[in-house]
């Protein structure tokens, strides 16, 4: 029996759906403890491409439960589609997803909110416009719509309506939209209905498996520099996507997880605004952005990209307490002659290797970087660390020694056998 939990180790799009398809493989349940249809896992059944936005990517694995949990946002209007995809894809999610009791649940009151709070500050943050912030902000505000409100359709029209009436009188949503809304809330009352039966206790659920010795794996979203109180701050998601928020996300204690893995891209990326030490701005980024496609897998956006973070890393292995690392996309390097690696920051005329001494002044820094050979020759296929090209084999050493953790999984291509593990 085995406790596992995956966590994006840089500011998320590092590739967590394939690795926690990978760790899936035996698990009999795979709970999602935070965030919402923000986040984007993308994953291969039968070599066609799947887009998980909610539901974990453990729906590719027969009999195992999928848990939507406590700490989620969970948007019915987004998880019926999601669940049409899968369908298609000639899976039965019905049989296996399940909501969260007390999850919190995004209606379309909180995604015009989020629509007219980011026109309002000329888009400052760069949310999906999704509804997360102001859903989490009705939750902490005691005023928010949960899942098991979705088991009593009158009481559930009633908050709802009475909820938009307050964000009209409050001026949270452009008058012109509100017309809109409503014919949005006609869509989302069906789309509760069709999803209500998902809803169950799932605390008891996981504690059972625990206490039976099953195999449960525990997924984030976002990524640890995205958390709300660990992060680049105010540039954050709303929830704690790292380990800390598996506690209060599915109301398992850390305690009883064995390995926590987090996942990071070989190179960096960020999608949005906010500070980024290692962003690269030259044709070495072009490059990195086009074998890489780069682009956020909810909203299409473009990525930024730049080299490995060192200091981010070592900072997200601690705020973690990273058992492993998964090092993703290593094949994109294949390419480059020379890659480089950040070892320290730069600032005041001092360097440091603490990111959190310097977390509110990351836009004053400059990096500081050791180059490494590049390799140039196909990493795709490789199976095992010792058939990998020396100069691989060195870069990806020097990365388990300035985030001093092992690095235990590394993909090498995007598809689902496409890895090695050591």
């Amino acid at each position: 029996m085995s406790i596992d939990a995956v966590i994006g180790g840089q500011w998320g799009d590092e590739g967590k759906g394939k690795i926690v398809d990978l760790l899936s493989r035996n698990s009999n349940i795979v709970a999602r403890f935070q965030g919402g249809a923000n986040a984007g896992h993308t994953v291969y059944h039968n070599d066609k491409k799947l887009v998980l936005h909610q539901i974990p990517s453990g729906i590719l694995r027969q009999d195992c439960f999928c848990i939507l949990g406590n700490g989620m946002v969970v948007d019915p209007v987004g998880l019926v589609e999601e669940m049409d995809m899968i369908r298609n894809h000639g899976l039965t999610p019905e049989n296996t997803v399940r909501i969260a009791l007390n999850a919190h649940i995004v209606t379309p009151v909180h995604k015009a909110i989020d629509r007219t709070s980011e026109e309002a500050s000329n888009n400052r943050i760069g949310t999906t416009c999704r509804g997360i912030g102001p859903t989490y902000v009705d939750k902490y505000n005691r005023i928010g719509v949960r899942a098991l409100d979705l088991l009593d359709e009158a009481n559930l029209k009633q908050k709802v309506n009475e909820r938009l009436e307050t964000a009209i009188e409050k001026c949270e949503v452009n008058s012109k939209d509100v017309e809109q809304i409503q014919t949005d809330i006609d869509a989302f009352f069906l789309a509760a209905n069709q999803v209500k039966g998902l809803v169950s206790d799932t605390f008891a659920l996981i504690h059972e498996h625990a206490e039976s010795n099953k195999n449960i794996l525990i997924e984030g979203a976002q990524g640890t520099l995205l958390d709300a109180d660990h992060g680049t701050y105010p540039y954050v998601t709303s929830s704690s996507p790292s380990s800390g928020g598996i506690t209060t996300g599915v109301g398992l204690p850390l305690n009883k997880v064995d390995r926590i893995f987090g996942i990071m891209k070989a190179y960096v990326t960020r999608v949005g605004k906010g500070p980024f030490p290692t962003e690269l701005f030259d044709a070495d980024g072009e490059k990195l952005a086009k074998l890489g496609h780069e682009f956020g897998a909810t909203t299409g956006r473009p990525r930024r990209c730049g080299w490995f973070d060192g200091v981010l890393a070592h900072y997200s292995a601690r705020v973690n307490g990273l058992t492993d690392i998964a090092l993703t996309k290593l094949d994109i390097l294949d390419a480059f002659s020379e890659i480089k690696v950040c070892t320290e920051y730069q600032i005041d005329g001092k360097t440091t290797t603490s990111m959190s001494e310097v977390m509110h002044r990351l836009d004053k820094i400059t990096p500081i970087y050791k180059t490494f050979k590049g390799w140039e020759s196909t990493t795709t296929g490789i199976e095992t660390f010792d058939e990998l090209p020396i100069e691989a084999q060195t870069y990806i050493s020097f990365l388990e020694d300035i985030s001093k953790t092992r690095i235990s999984i590394i993909s090498t291509g995007p598809g689902r056998h496409q890895i090695l593990q050591r």
